[in-house]
Protein backbone atom coordinates (compact mmCIF):
# COMPACT_ATOMS: atom_id res chain seq x y z
CA UNK A 1 0.00 0.00 0.00
CA UNK A 2 1.24 3.44 -0.79
CA UNK A 3 1.32 5.98 2.02
CA UNK A 4 -1.67 8.04 2.40
CA UNK A 5 -2.26 11.74 1.81
CA UNK A 6 -3.63 13.84 4.68
CA UNK A 7 -7.14 15.24 4.06
CA UNK A 8 -8.08 18.79 4.87
CA UNK A 9 -11.01 18.92 7.07
CA UNK A 10 -11.56 22.17 8.80
CA UNK A 11 -14.33 22.95 11.15
CA UNK A 12 -15.09 25.41 13.66
CA UNK A 13 -17.08 24.48 16.59
CA UNK A 14 -18.45 25.64 19.75
CA UNK A 15 -18.16 23.63 22.83
CA UNK A 16 -19.87 22.82 25.97
CA UNK A 17 -18.40 20.16 28.16
CA UNK A 18 -16.50 20.60 31.39
CA UNK A 19 -13.05 20.76 32.76
CA UNK A 20 -10.89 20.80 35.78
CA UNK A 21 -8.22 23.40 35.77
CA UNK A 22 -5.46 21.70 37.69
CA UNK A 23 -3.45 20.62 34.63
CA UNK A 24 -2.83 23.43 32.19
CA UNK A 25 -0.25 24.81 29.80
CA UNK A 26 -0.12 28.28 28.27
CA UNK A 27 0.07 29.00 24.57
CA UNK A 28 2.85 31.48 23.85
CA UNK A 29 2.12 34.75 22.19
CA UNK A 30 4.26 36.66 19.79
CA UNK A 31 4.54 37.11 16.10
CA UNK A 32 4.58 34.69 13.26
CA UNK A 33 2.31 31.73 12.63
CA UNK A 34 1.32 30.33 9.33
CA UNK A 35 -1.78 29.76 7.30
CA UNK A 36 -4.14 26.89 7.82
CA UNK A 37 -5.08 25.95 4.31
CA UNK A 38 -3.97 22.96 2.40
CA UNK A 39 -5.00 20.91 -0.54
CA UNK A 40 -4.86 17.44 -1.85
CA UNK A 41 -6.23 14.11 -0.81
CA UNK A 42 -9.74 13.01 -1.16
CA UNK A 43 -12.40 14.10 1.17
CA UNK A 44 -15.28 12.09 2.45
CA UNK A 45 -18.64 11.74 0.90
CA UNK A 46 -20.14 9.58 3.61
CA UNK A 47 -20.55 9.60 7.35
CA UNK A 48 -23.07 12.42 7.42
CA UNK A 49 -26.31 10.65 6.60
CA UNK A 50 -27.93 9.62 3.35
CA UNK A 51 -26.57 11.52 0.43
CA UNK A 52 -23.48 12.61 2.37
CA UNK A 53 -21.93 15.94 1.54
CA UNK A 54 -18.79 16.27 -0.46
CA UNK A 55 -15.70 17.14 1.52
CA UNK A 56 -17.15 15.91 4.74
CA UNK A 57 -19.52 18.85 5.12
CA UNK A 58 -21.88 18.24 7.98
CA UNK A 59 -25.53 17.43 7.67
CA UNK A 60 -28.19 19.72 8.90
CA UNK A 61 -28.28 18.04 12.24
CA UNK A 62 -30.55 15.06 11.78
CA UNK A 63 -33.59 14.60 13.91
CA UNK A 64 -33.36 16.51 17.14
CA UNK A 65 -33.59 14.40 20.26
CA UNK A 66 -36.39 15.11 22.63
CA UNK A 67 -35.40 17.38 25.42
CA UNK A 68 -32.19 18.54 23.79
CA UNK A 69 -30.85 21.98 24.42
CA UNK A 70 -31.07 24.32 21.49
CA UNK A 71 -27.78 25.48 20.08
CA UNK A 72 -26.85 29.11 20.33
CA UNK A 73 -25.07 29.59 17.10
CA UNK A 74 -23.51 28.06 14.11
CA UNK A 75 -24.64 28.22 10.54
CA UNK A 76 -25.39 25.34 8.33
CA UNK A 77 -22.79 24.26 5.82
CA UNK A 78 -23.05 25.81 2.39
CA UNK A 79 -21.17 23.00 0.76
CA UNK A 80 -22.62 19.55 0.25
CA UNK A 81 -26.04 18.17 0.77
CA UNK A 82 -27.52 17.84 4.19
CA UNK A 83 -28.46 14.70 6.05
CA UNK A 84 -32.04 13.66 5.55
CA UNK A 85 -32.77 13.35 9.25
CA UNK A 86 -33.20 10.55 11.70
CA UNK A 87 -30.50 8.45 13.18
CA UNK A 88 -27.76 7.84 10.65
CA UNK A 89 -27.61 4.18 9.71
CA UNK A 90 -24.80 3.49 7.32
CA UNK A 91 -24.29 6.76 5.51
CA UNK A 92 -23.59 6.94 1.82
CA UNK A 93 -20.35 5.14 1.22
CA UNK A 94 -20.25 3.86 4.79
CA UNK A 95 -18.46 0.70 5.79
CA UNK A 96 -16.38 -1.03 3.18
CA UNK A 97 -16.51 1.99 0.91
CA UNK A 98 -14.01 2.30 -1.84
CA UNK A 99 -11.62 5.07 -2.66
CA UNK A 100 -8.63 6.07 -0.58
CA UNK A 101 -8.02 5.40 3.05
CA UNK A 102 -10.76 6.56 5.28
CA UNK A 103 -10.65 9.15 8.02
CA UNK A 104 -11.21 8.07 11.53
CA UNK A 105 -14.90 8.75 11.81
CA UNK A 106 -18.06 8.71 9.82
CA UNK A 107 -18.90 5.01 9.99
CA UNK A 108 -22.58 4.30 9.54
CA UNK A 109 -24.74 4.72 12.54
CA UNK A 110 -22.72 7.46 14.13
CA UNK A 111 -23.66 11.08 14.50
CA UNK A 112 -21.50 13.63 12.71
CA UNK A 113 -19.66 16.02 14.99
CA UNK A 114 -19.24 19.67 14.32
CA UNK A 115 -22.04 19.62 11.84
CA UNK A 116 -25.23 19.54 13.76
CA UNK A 117 -26.77 22.37 11.75
CA UNK A 118 -27.86 25.64 13.23
CA UNK A 119 -28.87 25.02 16.75
CA UNK A 120 -30.56 21.65 17.01
CA UNK A 121 -29.50 18.68 18.99
CA UNK A 122 -27.82 15.60 17.67
CA UNK A 123 -29.73 12.47 16.87
CA UNK A 124 -30.31 9.85 19.49
CA UNK A 125 -28.62 6.51 19.68
CA UNK A 126 -25.15 7.00 18.26
CA UNK A 127 -21.74 8.12 19.30
CA UNK A 128 -19.93 11.03 17.80
CA UNK A 129 -18.03 10.39 14.60
CA UNK A 130 -14.53 11.72 14.26
CA UNK A 131 -14.48 12.59 10.62
CA UNK A 132 -16.53 14.44 8.11
CA UNK A 133 -16.04 17.92 9.46
CA UNK A 134 -15.93 20.90 7.13
CA UNK A 135 -14.03 24.12 6.89
CA UNK A 136 -12.27 26.30 4.45
CA UNK A 137 -8.62 25.44 4.05
CA UNK A 138 -6.78 23.20 6.41
CA UNK A 139 -4.73 20.12 5.79
CA UNK A 140 -5.48 17.10 3.72
CA UNK A 141 -6.15 13.71 5.28
CA UNK A 142 -5.04 10.26 4.33
CA UNK A 143 -7.28 9.70 1.35
CA UNK A 144 -10.62 10.87 2.63
CA UNK A 145 -12.80 10.27 5.64
CA UNK A 146 -14.63 6.99 6.32
CA UNK A 147 -16.75 5.86 3.47
CA UNK A 148 -15.24 8.53 1.22
CA UNK A 149 -15.14 7.87 -2.50
CA UNK A 150 -13.49 11.03 -3.66
CA UNK A 151 -14.69 14.58 -4.03
CA UNK A 152 -13.17 17.87 -3.08
CA UNK A 153 -13.10 19.48 0.29
CA UNK A 154 -16.01 21.59 1.36
CA UNK A 155 -15.57 25.29 1.76
CA UNK A 156 -18.37 26.32 4.02
CA UNK A 157 -20.32 25.60 7.09
CA UNK A 158 -19.61 26.12 10.73
CA UNK A 159 -20.90 23.81 13.41
CA UNK A 160 -23.82 24.57 15.63
CA UNK A 161 -22.99 25.57 19.15
CA UNK A 162 -25.82 24.08 21.11
CA UNK A 163 -27.69 20.93 21.90
CA UNK A 164 -26.76 17.92 23.92
CA UNK A 165 -26.13 14.47 22.56
CA UNK A 166 -28.62 11.81 23.54
CA UNK A 167 -26.83 8.52 23.30
CA UNK A 168 -26.89 5.01 24.64
CA UNK A 169 -30.58 4.25 24.73
CA UNK A 170 -31.73 7.71 25.70
CA UNK A 171 -29.34 8.41 28.55
CA UNK A 172 -28.33 12.03 28.10
CA UNK A 173 -24.72 13.09 28.46
CA UNK A 174 -23.38 16.57 27.91
CA UNK A 175 -20.72 16.82 25.22
CA UNK A 176 -19.32 19.49 22.97
CA UNK A 177 -18.79 19.26 19.25
CA UNK A 178 -15.66 17.25 20.06
CA UNK A 179 -17.77 14.43 21.43
CA UNK A 180 -15.54 14.25 24.49
CA UNK A 181 -17.40 13.73 27.77
CA UNK A 182 -17.76 16.63 30.17
CA UNK A 183 -15.03 17.05 32.76
CA UNK A 184 -15.70 18.76 36.06
CA UNK A 185 -18.63 20.59 37.56
CA UNK A 186 -20.98 22.84 35.65
CA UNK A 187 -21.80 26.41 36.64
CA UNK A 188 -18.37 27.96 36.06
CA UNK A 189 -18.58 31.60 35.03
CA UNK A 190 -17.09 32.82 31.78
CA UNK A 191 -13.91 34.82 32.39
CA UNK A 192 -14.41 38.54 32.00
CA UNK A 193 -12.17 41.54 31.65
CA UNK A 194 -9.22 42.20 29.39
CA UNK A 195 -7.74 39.03 27.92
CA UNK A 196 -4.02 38.39 27.69
CA UNK A 197 -3.59 34.62 27.26
CA UNK A 198 -5.08 31.32 26.10
CA UNK A 199 -4.38 28.14 28.07
CA UNK A 200 -4.83 24.59 26.80
CA UNK A 201 -6.28 22.13 29.32
CA UNK A 202 -4.40 18.85 29.68
CA UNK A 203 -6.28 15.66 28.77
CA UNK A 204 -9.45 17.49 27.69
CA UNK A 205 -9.83 18.92 31.19
CA UNK A 206 -9.43 15.64 33.09
CA UNK A 207 -6.58 15.01 35.50
CA UNK A 208 -5.32 11.95 33.63
CA UNK A 209 -6.30 9.52 30.87
CA UNK A 210 -6.46 5.79 30.17
CA UNK A 211 -7.04 3.90 26.93
CA UNK A 212 -8.31 0.33 27.29
CA UNK A 213 -6.89 -1.65 24.36
CA UNK A 214 -7.32 -5.20 23.04
CA UNK A 215 -4.97 -7.16 20.76
CA UNK A 216 -5.30 -10.05 18.31
CA UNK A 217 -9.03 -9.99 17.34
CA UNK A 218 -9.60 -12.84 19.80
CA UNK A 219 -12.81 -14.87 19.99
CA UNK A 220 -13.35 -14.00 23.65
CA UNK A 221 -13.44 -10.30 22.74
CA UNK A 222 -16.21 -11.10 20.25
CA UNK A 223 -18.24 -13.26 22.63
CA UNK A 224 -17.92 -10.70 25.45
CA UNK A 225 -18.47 -7.58 23.36
CA UNK A 226 -21.90 -6.86 24.81
CA UNK A 227 -20.42 -6.78 28.33
CA UNK A 228 -17.66 -4.44 27.17
CA UNK A 229 -20.08 -2.13 25.39
CA UNK A 230 -22.35 -2.03 28.44
CA UNK A 231 -19.69 0.09 30.13
CA UNK A 232 -20.07 2.63 27.32
CA UNK A 233 -23.53 3.34 28.66
CA UNK A 234 -23.65 7.00 27.61
CA UNK A 235 -22.30 6.36 24.15
CA UNK A 236 -19.05 8.25 24.64
CA UNK A 237 -17.82 7.71 28.18
CA UNK A 238 -15.90 4.46 27.57
CA UNK A 239 -14.47 4.01 24.09
CA UNK A 240 -11.96 1.21 23.46
CA UNK A 241 -9.22 0.52 20.91
CA UNK A 242 -9.31 -2.93 19.28
CA UNK A 243 -5.99 -3.67 17.56
CA UNK A 244 -6.87 -5.99 14.66
CA UNK A 245 -4.73 -8.99 13.69
CA UNK A 246 -6.22 -9.24 10.23
CA UNK A 247 -4.79 -12.60 9.15
CA UNK A 248 -7.14 -14.40 11.56
CA UNK A 249 -10.64 -15.54 10.55
CA UNK A 250 -12.05 -13.72 13.57
CA UNK A 251 -10.98 -10.43 12.01
CA UNK A 252 -13.81 -10.75 9.48
CA UNK A 253 -16.49 -10.94 12.17
CA UNK A 254 -18.99 -8.11 11.80
CA UNK A 255 -18.78 -7.38 15.53
CA UNK A 256 -15.90 -5.08 14.62
CA UNK A 257 -18.17 -3.04 12.35
CA UNK A 258 -20.55 -2.75 15.29
CA UNK A 259 -17.68 -1.70 17.54
CA UNK A 260 -16.71 1.05 15.11
CA UNK A 261 -20.30 2.31 14.93
CA UNK A 262 -20.40 2.30 18.73
CA UNK A 263 -17.49 4.76 18.74
CA UNK A 264 -14.58 2.40 19.36
CA UNK A 265 -11.33 2.44 17.41
CA UNK A 266 -10.09 -0.31 15.09
CA UNK A 267 -6.29 -0.23 15.24
CA UNK A 268 -3.58 -2.00 13.25
CA UNK A 269 -1.91 -5.12 14.71
CA UNK A 270 -0.51 -6.33 11.37
CA UNK A 271 -1.74 -9.21 9.23
CA UNK A 272 0.69 -11.93 10.31
CA UNK A 273 1.58 -10.92 13.88
CA UNK A 274 5.25 -11.50 13.12
CA UNK A 275 7.76 -9.90 15.46
CA UNK A 276 9.98 -8.30 12.80
CA UNK A 277 8.30 -5.17 11.45
CA UNK A 278 7.72 -4.79 7.71
CA UNK A 279 5.77 -2.15 5.87
CA UNK A 280 4.15 -4.90 3.77
CA UNK A 281 2.67 -6.63 6.82
CA UNK A 282 1.46 -3.38 8.37
CA UNK A 283 -0.06 -2.12 5.12
CA UNK A 284 -1.76 -5.48 4.48
CA UNK A 285 -3.62 -5.06 7.76
CA UNK A 286 -4.45 -1.45 6.91
CA UNK A 287 -5.88 -2.47 3.53
CA UNK A 288 -8.03 -5.15 5.18
CA UNK A 289 -9.41 -2.77 7.81
CA UNK A 290 -10.27 -0.21 5.15
CA UNK A 291 -11.81 -2.59 2.64
CA UNK A 292 -13.77 -4.61 5.21
CA UNK A 293 -14.95 -1.91 7.60
CA UNK A 294 -14.39 1.38 5.74
CA UNK A 295 -12.07 2.56 8.50
CA UNK A 296 -8.66 4.22 8.54
CA UNK A 297 -6.45 3.16 11.41
CA UNK A 298 -4.08 5.80 12.73
CA UNK A 299 -2.49 3.61 15.41
CA UNK A 300 -0.34 0.47 15.40
CA UNK A 301 0.35 -2.02 18.19
CA UNK A 302 3.66 -3.85 17.79
CA UNK A 303 3.23 -7.65 17.85
CA UNK A 304 5.04 -9.01 20.89
CA UNK A 305 6.09 -5.42 21.59
CA UNK A 306 9.01 -5.81 19.19
CA UNK A 307 11.23 -2.73 19.13
CA UNK A 308 11.62 -2.83 15.33
CA UNK A 309 8.17 -1.28 14.96
CA UNK A 310 9.28 1.97 16.56
CA UNK A 311 11.47 2.86 13.59
CA UNK A 312 9.38 1.26 10.85
CA UNK A 313 6.04 2.78 11.89
CA UNK A 314 7.56 6.23 12.42
CA UNK A 315 9.18 6.11 9.00
CA UNK A 316 5.96 5.16 7.18
CA UNK A 317 4.38 8.59 7.81
CA UNK A 318 0.95 6.93 7.98
CA UNK A 319 0.22 6.77 11.70
CA UNK A 320 -0.04 8.72 14.95
CA UNK A 321 1.37 6.13 17.34
CA UNK A 322 2.91 2.72 17.91
CA UNK A 323 2.04 0.96 21.16
CA UNK A 324 4.59 -1.37 22.74
CA UNK A 325 3.95 -4.25 25.12
CA UNK A 326 6.10 -3.04 27.99
CA UNK A 327 5.13 -1.23 31.15
CA UNK A 328 7.40 1.79 31.47
CA UNK A 329 4.95 4.18 33.08
CA UNK A 330 2.52 6.70 31.69
CA UNK A 331 2.97 9.68 29.39
CA UNK A 332 2.83 13.23 30.73
CA UNK A 333 1.02 15.93 28.78
CA UNK A 334 4.32 17.79 28.51
CA UNK A 335 6.29 14.82 27.11
CA UNK A 336 7.63 15.35 23.60
CA UNK A 337 5.69 13.20 21.12
CA UNK A 338 8.64 12.88 18.73
CA UNK A 339 9.98 9.83 20.54
CA UNK A 340 7.24 8.61 22.87
CA UNK A 341 4.45 8.40 20.30
CA UNK A 342 6.31 5.49 18.69
CA UNK A 343 6.72 3.57 21.94
CA UNK A 344 3.56 4.09 23.96
CA UNK A 345 3.87 2.20 27.24
CA UNK A 346 1.12 -0.13 28.40
CA UNK A 347 -0.01 -2.25 31.32
CA UNK A 348 -0.65 -5.99 30.79
CA UNK A 349 -2.39 -7.59 33.78
CA UNK A 350 -1.37 -11.03 34.99
CA UNK A 351 -3.43 -14.07 34.06
CA UNK A 352 -6.66 -14.01 36.04
CA UNK A 353 -5.83 -10.67 37.71
CA UNK A 354 -8.37 -9.37 40.17
CA UNK A 355 -10.04 -6.01 39.60
CA UNK A 356 -8.25 -4.58 42.63
CA UNK A 357 -4.85 -5.42 41.11
CA UNK A 358 -5.78 -3.89 37.74
CA UNK A 359 -7.11 -0.74 39.40
CA UNK A 360 -3.94 -0.38 41.45
CA UNK A 361 -1.72 -0.67 38.37
CA UNK A 362 -3.71 2.01 36.55
CA UNK A 363 -3.62 4.35 39.54
CA UNK A 364 0.15 4.02 39.75
CA UNK A 365 0.71 4.59 36.02
CA UNK A 366 -1.45 7.72 35.76
CA UNK A 367 -0.29 9.35 38.98
CA UNK A 368 0.88 12.90 38.46
CA UNK A 369 -1.53 13.52 35.60
CA UNK A 370 -0.42 10.98 32.99
CA UNK A 371 -1.96 8.88 30.22
CA UNK A 372 -1.48 5.13 29.97
CA UNK A 373 -2.71 2.35 27.70
CA UNK A 374 -4.05 -0.82 29.31
CA UNK A 375 -3.72 -4.04 27.28
CA UNK A 376 -5.89 -7.16 27.50
CA UNK A 377 -5.60 -9.90 24.90
CA UNK A 378 -8.77 -11.74 25.84
CA UNK A 379 -10.98 -13.24 28.49
CA UNK A 380 -11.24 -16.58 30.20
CA UNK A 381 -13.03 -19.20 28.10
CA UNK A 382 -12.07 -18.08 24.60
CA UNK A 383 -11.37 -20.63 21.87
CA UNK A 384 -8.15 -19.18 20.48
CA UNK A 385 -5.76 -19.12 23.41
CA UNK A 386 -5.65 -15.45 24.40
CA UNK A 387 -2.41 -14.45 26.11
CA UNK A 388 -2.82 -13.92 29.87
CA UNK A 389 -6.63 -13.85 29.85
CA UNK A 390 -8.56 -12.22 32.67
CA UNK A 391 -12.14 -12.59 33.85
CA UNK A 392 -14.59 -10.43 31.93
CA UNK A 393 -16.30 -9.63 35.24
CA UNK A 394 -13.05 -8.48 36.87
CA UNK A 395 -12.15 -6.43 33.80
CA UNK A 396 -15.49 -4.64 33.52
CA UNK A 397 -15.33 -3.95 37.25
CA UNK A 398 -12.01 -2.23 36.58
CA UNK A 399 -13.52 -0.13 33.80
CA UNK A 400 -16.45 0.77 36.05
CA UNK A 401 -14.00 1.85 38.76
CA UNK A 402 -12.19 4.13 36.29
CA UNK A 403 -15.52 5.72 35.32
CA UNK A 404 -16.51 6.44 38.89
CA UNK A 405 -13.27 8.32 39.60
CA UNK A 406 -14.60 11.27 37.60
CA UNK A 407 -11.07 12.51 36.92
CA UNK A 408 -9.92 10.02 34.25
CA UNK A 409 -10.52 10.58 30.55
CA UNK A 410 -11.34 7.12 29.14
CA UNK A 411 -11.01 7.19 25.37
CA UNK A 412 -9.39 5.63 22.32
CA UNK A 413 -5.70 5.80 21.61
CA UNK A 414 -6.49 7.93 18.57
CA UNK A 415 -8.48 10.54 20.50
CA UNK A 416 -6.11 10.83 23.44
CA UNK A 417 -2.89 10.74 21.42
CA UNK A 418 -4.19 13.30 18.92
CA UNK A 419 -5.04 15.63 21.82
CA UNK A 420 -1.61 15.19 23.42
CA UNK A 421 0.30 15.63 20.15
CA UNK A 422 -1.74 18.71 19.18
CA UNK A 423 -1.40 20.32 22.62
CA UNK A 424 2.38 20.03 22.55
CA UNK A 425 2.47 21.40 18.99
CA UNK A 426 0.00 24.17 19.77
CA UNK A 427 2.15 25.51 22.58
CA UNK A 428 4.98 26.08 20.11
CA UNK A 429 2.93 28.45 17.96
CA UNK A 430 3.37 32.20 18.11
CA UNK A 431 0.57 34.66 17.60
CA UNK A 432 0.36 37.61 15.26
CA UNK A 433 -1.05 40.84 16.71
CA UNK A 434 -3.51 43.23 15.11
CA UNK A 435 -4.70 45.96 17.42
CA UNK A 436 -5.86 44.18 20.57
CA UNK A 437 -6.37 40.84 18.78
CA UNK A 438 -3.94 37.93 18.85
CA UNK A 439 -4.25 35.24 16.20
CA UNK A 440 -2.68 31.78 16.03
CA UNK A 441 -2.65 29.88 12.76
CA UNK A 442 -1.55 26.34 11.97
CA UNK A 443 -1.89 23.32 9.76
CA UNK A 444 -2.69 19.99 11.39
CA UNK A 445 0.33 18.53 9.62
CA UNK A 446 2.38 20.86 11.82
CA UNK A 447 1.49 18.43 14.60
CA UNK A 448 1.86 15.11 12.79
CA UNK A 449 1.74 13.71 9.26
CA UNK A 450 -0.93 12.48 9.01
CA UNK A 451 -3.30 13.99 11.55
CA UNK A 452 -6.88 12.69 11.78
CA UNK A 453 -9.72 15.11 11.04
CA UNK A 454 -12.36 16.22 13.50
CA UNK A 455 -10.13 16.76 16.54
CA UNK A 456 -10.33 19.50 19.17
CA UNK A 457 -8.52 21.14 22.05
CA UNK A 458 -10.20 22.52 25.14
CA UNK A 459 -8.92 25.92 26.24
CA UNK A 460 -9.67 28.73 28.66
CA UNK A 461 -8.76 32.42 28.69
CA UNK A 462 -8.39 35.09 31.35
CA UNK A 463 -11.08 37.20 29.67
CA UNK A 464 -12.08 38.61 26.31
CA UNK A 465 -13.54 36.36 23.62
CA UNK A 466 -12.38 33.70 21.19
CA UNK A 467 -13.33 33.13 17.59
CA UNK A 468 -12.36 30.88 14.74
CA UNK A 469 -12.79 32.69 11.47
CA UNK A 470 -16.02 34.65 11.80
CA UNK A 471 -17.51 32.34 14.41
CA UNK A 472 -17.37 33.46 18.04
CA UNK A 473 -16.85 30.49 20.32
CA UNK A 474 -19.34 29.89 23.11
CA UNK A 475 -18.19 29.42 26.66
CA UNK A 476 -19.24 26.14 28.24
CA UNK A 477 -20.07 26.48 31.92
CA UNK A 478 -17.97 23.43 32.75
CA UNK A 479 -15.07 25.82 32.27
CA UNK A 480 -13.68 25.95 28.74
CA UNK A 481 -14.02 26.66 25.04
CA UNK A 482 -13.59 23.92 22.42
CA UNK A 483 -11.22 24.76 19.56
CA UNK A 484 -11.46 22.92 16.24
CA UNK A 485 -8.04 21.92 14.99
CA UNK A 486 -9.37 21.57 11.45
CA UNK A 487 -10.17 25.30 11.41
CA UNK A 488 -6.48 26.21 11.49
CA UNK A 489 -6.94 29.56 13.20
CA UNK A 490 -7.85 31.00 16.61
CA UNK A 491 -8.22 34.68 17.55
CA UNK A 492 -8.27 36.09 21.06
CA UNK A 493 -9.94 39.46 21.32
CA UNK A 494 -8.92 41.37 24.43
CA UNK A 495 -12.44 42.66 25.09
Amino acid sequence: MTSKVSLACLVTLLAFAGCTTSNESSIPTGTGGHGGSGSGGQSPTGGGGSGGSTGGSPGSGGTTSSGGVTGTGGTTSTGGSSATGGTTSAGTGGDAATGGRAGSGGGGGTTATGGAGSGGTTATGGTTAKGGTTGGGGTTSRGGADGGVGGTTGTGGTPATGGTTSAGGGTSVTVGASGYPAAGASGQAQPSGTATTVTVLDWAGFKSAVSFTFDDSNSSQISNYSALQAQNDKGNNVRYTFYMQTGKSEASNQIWATAHKDGHELGNHTKSHQSAATTTDIDAAETFIKSTFGVTSYDVAAPNGDASYQTVVAGMKEFLTNRTAGNSGGIAATDSPSAKQWQLPCIIPATGAAASAMESSISSAISGGKWVTFLVHGFSGGSDGAYQPVSITEFTSTVSWAKTQGTIWIDTVENVSAYWIAEVGFKKLTATTSGTDKTWTWKTTDFNTPFPPGKYLRVKTDGGSLKQGSTVLSWDDHGYYEVSLDAGTLTLSAQ
